[in-house]
């Protein structure tokens, strides 16, 4: 089933992106790895209502994400300007985007897999079962190819990515005075996407060897009524 075999890293890749997206304790772990309370002056209590902000945010349970916060010196202010609002924004409806791709690519998937294995014809079953191995096959292919280019530049990874997923100069961020990329810097990213290359290649790797196990039980059933009728005609 070609479609299958498109479909599968659609679906294993947003499947990952949407888990991140889900994850405020991703966000705190970064914060702690990175020492964002040092950089920004915010205690990890306020980082903590941050980290659960934008993913309410991104899951539509916050109308934005702008918050008052208060520095280790007193301070108070808003958080984010308004050109990091509209970046956050743009990330919101790519977010959106990625989670109607991974609903629809995984109801397509299952029903593909369902009408194939309650199929009587066994040729259904493995042409679903050759979808599923192909499409495990090329995620990996691909994974292997970014991560090539991970390795390589991640800094150019991360600009191209920007230049092609956003229209407008907003997510061109001052370290030194936007409080976005503040929280986030590029450690974080880079950190991010490998997370989301490694859950990817679990499902893909998982994926290719179920195919496999099964292909080989269907192949030894199929083979055993065969010899059981040839030796009843000896």
């Amino acid at each position: 089933m070609p479609l299958l075999v498109c479909l599968v890293p659609l679906l294993f890749l947003s499947t990952a992106i949407r888990l991140e997206m889900n994850s405020p304790g991703l966000y705190e772990r970064g914060f702690e790895e990175y020492e964002v309370s040092t950089t920004t002056r915010l205690d990890e209590a306020q980082l903590t209502s941050i980290a659960h902000r934008l993913t309410g945010y991104f899951n539509s349970t916050h109308d934005s994400p702008q918050m008052e916060v208060t520095t280790s010196d007193g301070a108070s202010f808003l958080l984010f300007h308004d050109y990091e609002l509209v970046h956050l924004s743009d990330v919101k409806r790519l977010f959106a985007l990625n989670s109607c791709v991974q609903s629809l690519s995984l109801l397509i998937v299952l029903v593909l897999l369902s009408v194939a294995f309650a199929s009587r014809c066994c040729s259904w079953r493995k042409k679903a079962l050759v979808g599923l191995g192909r499409g495990a096959t090329a995620t990996l292919l691909a994974l292997l190819a970014a991560a090539i280019l991970f390795a390589a530049d991640f800094n150019w990874m991360f600009v191209g990515f920007h230049l092609v997923a956003f229209d407008n100069p907003f997510w061109l961020l001052d370290p030194y005075t936007d409080y976005l990329v503040m929280l986030f810097p590029l450690g974080f990213w880079q950190d991010t996407f490998m997370l989301a290359g490694i859950v990817t290649g679990i499902l893909s790797a998982a994926t290719y060897a179920t195919t496999r196990i099964w292909t080989r039980v269907e192949r030894r059933n199929n083979s055993g009524p065969r010899l059981s009728a040839e030796e009843g005609d000896v």
